[in-house]
């Protein structure tokens, strides 16, 4: 195998979680008196954590009052709370792809800008969470992507050096986070992130389902 170990981005990329987050965003947002947005509209605004999704989701005269943005981040946490698991499913292909990666004795963790415990009461009841190496999401003791410190310690536990390692995502941020971490791209197709950008984007592959993976791997 070209690569010894994998890197997942987590929301858009392993598990659809864009419903669950709308919906906790929409209950905020109607809590605030403020309007509501689409599906579509979610999908544009995730990717930076939670409190970008709320912030970015606000009237723009809102954005720049601290205060106001850190009362609205704590209110979307406790909706969020409520429904991590109501509509969120793993993609179609994950859970094979996962038990063939097993198999064949890759490891692989999890790097996302989703709050660490959330990331892994979602990854327990979906998955099974002894399989990853690690899931390292956003926290007060690690950065955000596309700050690479996440994915180079997954790579250190997995005992591989960077390069070795393939960093899979669905946006511009994780294309971000694999370039500042010096590992490899790979883009996938069935997330949030737009196709288009993606397809744009250098010395990167992109694939539209999971199983392509392993031709990538080789």
């Amino acid at each position: 195998m070209k690569y010894k170990g994998i890197i997942f981005d987590f929301d858009g990329t392993l598990v659809n979680t864009i419903e669950d987050l709308t919906d906790s965003l929409n209950c905020t947002l109607r809590e605030l008196q403020q309007m509501e947005v689409t599906l579509d509209e979610g999908k544009h605004l995730i990717g930076r954590g939670l409190r970008n999704f709320i912030k970015d989701a606000l009237p723009e005269a809102f954005r720049e009052d601290h205060a106001y943005v850190d009362q609205a981040t704590e209110l979307l946490k406790s909706e969020y709370q409520k429904r991590y698991i109501t509509k969120t499913k793993p993609y179609a292909g994950i859970e094979a792809l996962l038990a063939t990666l097993k198999k064949e004795a890759i490891p692989f963790g999890i790097n996302t800008n989703k709050p660490t415990d959330a990331a892994k009461y979602i990854t327990k009841n979906l998955f099974n969470i002894e399989d990853f190496v690690d899931i390292c999401g956003f926290s007060k003791n690690y950065p955000r992507k596309p700050d690479p410190t996440c994915a180079l310690i997954l790579a250190e536990k997995m005992a591989i050096q960077p390069s070795e390692c393939l960093y899979i995502g669905d946006s511009l941020v994780d294309y971000e986070t694999a370039r500042n971490a010096k590992m490899d791209a790979l883009m996938c197709e069935w997330g949030f992130g737009d196709k288009k950008e993606l397809s744009n984007l250098e010395e990167t592959q992109s694939i539209r389902s999971p199983k392509e993976i392993f031709e990538v791997l080789k």
